[in-house]
């Protein structure tokens, strides 16, 4: 997954940043992880991570 298309929005508190895709019309959310410049999966929407991270289904 290119780095460039991703549009980082929040941070986790441990240097990885939580990004979403808009170049390529995609609503899921991914995490990036500063340590080994993964990318990881979070959630399906913007909304999704939002309920997931607020109530801890979210966790790093």
């Amino acid at each position: 997954m290119p780095f460039d298309s991703l549009l980082f929005f929040a941070d986790a508190g441990n240097g990885d940043l939580f990004a979403l895709l808009p170049r390529i019309d995609r609503p899921d959310v991914f995490v990036w992880n500063d340590e080994d410049d993964s990318r990881t999966w979070v959630a399906p929407s913007l909304a999704t991570y939002l309920e997931w991270r607020s109530t801890g289904q979210i966790e790093l």
